[in-house]
């Protein structure tokens, strides 16, 4: 049964990331820039198939992943996924960066970090994330509840 059910989810990952790519080629290039709107999903869709091919091969090889049960195996992924959903939600109402601070904390914390990592990756992840977007980018990211203090 977790062989038929790795195959179903890799190639569930691997369609997924096709489609992405395919929806991303549709994607309009903007002005003279040599990446477009399309280069993260193509990121993130090439990351979904070959981590898809992965779990494909392992289903292959007859490699079961180690489990603490279908539950609470489960439920780290479901939170996160719910994580995703919340900060879709508020990075319009908070901007990016607290929005994005308030993600990791959690993230980290769920996936096991102790609160100095979490506090730490909450911090240095969104004004590093900001850096990227706006300097290198030339992205602009919400400031939401920040924006009296935005640079």
């Amino acid at each position: 049964m977790t062989a038929t059910r790795d195959i179903v989810t890799g190639a569930a990952l691997v369609a997924l990331g096709i489609l992405m790519i395919w929806i991303a080629s549709g994607f309009p290039q903007i002005g003279a820039m040599s990446y477009g709107p399309d280069l993260f999903p193509r990121i993130i869709a090439s990351g979904l198939i070959l981590s898809g091919l992965g779990i494909l091969l392992e289903a292959a090889r007859g490699i079961a992943p180690e489990s603490e049960g279908p539950r609470l195996a489960a439920l780290p992924i479901l939170i996160l996924l719910a994580l995703v959903a919340a900060f879709a939600v508020l990075l319009p109402l908070l901007g990016f960066h607290v929005a994005a601070a308030l993600a990791l904390l959690v993230a980290v914390r769920i996936f096991g970090g102790g609160w100095t990592v979490a506090g730490a990756v909450a911090i240095l992840g969104p004004l590093a994330l900001h850096y990227i977007f706006y300097s290198v980018l030339r992205v602009p990211l919400p400031w939401g509840l920040l924006t009296p203090v935005a640079w």
